[in-house]
């Protein structure tokens, strides 16, 4: 295994893996993988509940400052009290193979996938999202940020598969402060210049210097995604992509074209949009 390797049990996909333990979870199964991490269905035998736990990569030795910035980390993203964030129960670090260290953050399960998986199904059968719904999800992650940033904490990644869908469209915002807790040189975030996802990153993020309107823009580009059916910039890589955002962005919602299965929008909304989009 290699420095930024991920936690090293057999199989590739969805192994049934009981019998291993992260401090006192057990973990199930893989039900997510990216570039800063895996996600696994646990058990907690003490409270005898279902969690997920996100293994970040793996470090070869354990690293005093590191340590000392996720637990930093995590402890900011637990104290977070909000009906929209996904709460984070605990957190911790454990040597495995070779001495290697991984460390983890555990939350709450849920069950009804993520905001990007059902972009990804409308897609695949051709339709949009209905308007009520985008309405709803935006409103509900926008209280999630704002709160957030109330407190003095940003999250860094705001895109579609970090916002979490329970069955009555209930949206809860995970994965706060993971891309800062990866963000220092030697961690291997592999999502291209900085730290976050290409795709929906502030420019100012992407020069190393976030701040709470970088989250309004993440926010902005998933708006734009949901009403056109794309994504503003798109590169043949990371890099590409990172460009665009630093050298095309002015304002996501000035060339704003509305998917024509959607209705017209009021010029007060519109320009409501545009405002928000900073």
């Amino acid at each position: 295994m290699q420095e930024g390797d991920t936690v090293p049990i057999s199989g590739n996909t969805t192994p049934q893996t009981g019998n291993v333990m992260l401090g006192r979870y057990r973990l199930l199964r893989r039900i997510g993988k990216g570039g800063m991490g895996e996600v696994w269905l646990g058990e907690d035998p003490r409270l005898r509940r279902q969690v997920a736990i996100k293994t970040l990569p793996l470090l070869g030795q354990s690293n005093a400052e590191y340590s000392r910035r996720f637990e930093q980390e995590a402890r900011a993203a637990a104290a977070l009290n909000h009906p929209h964030i996904l709460p984070v129960h605990d957190y911790g670090e454990q040597v495995v193979a070779n001495g290697q260290v991984v460390t983890y953050i555990v939350m709450a399960f849920v069950q009804g996938g993520s905001l990007a998986e059902r972009i990804a199904m409308l897609d695949h059968d051709n339709r949009g999202m209905p308007l009520n719904d985008i309405m709803s999800y935006l409103s509900q992650a926008a209280e999630a940020i704002d709160y957030a940033h109330s407190l003095g904490v940003l999250h860094r990644d705001i895109k579609p598969s970090n916002m979490l869908l329970r069955s009555d469209n209930w949206l809860l915002l995970a994965d706060f402060g993971i891309a800062r807790i990866l963000s220092e040189p030697g961690q291997n975030t592999q999502t291209g210049l900085g730290f976050g996802t290409p795709e929906y990153m502030a420019p100012e993020q992407a020069q190393g210097k976030a701040e709470a309107a970088s989250d309004n823009y993440s926010l902005a580009v998933i708006a734009y995604q949901l009403f056109t059916r794309r994504l503003p910039f798109s590169g043949d890589t990371s890099y590409a992509t990172t460009i665009q955002h630093l050298h095309i962005s002015t304002n996501l919602f000035l060339q704003l074209e509305w998917h024509h299965s959607y209705p017209p929008v009021d010029g007060p909304r519109h320009r409501s949009l545009q405002q928000e989009a900073r």
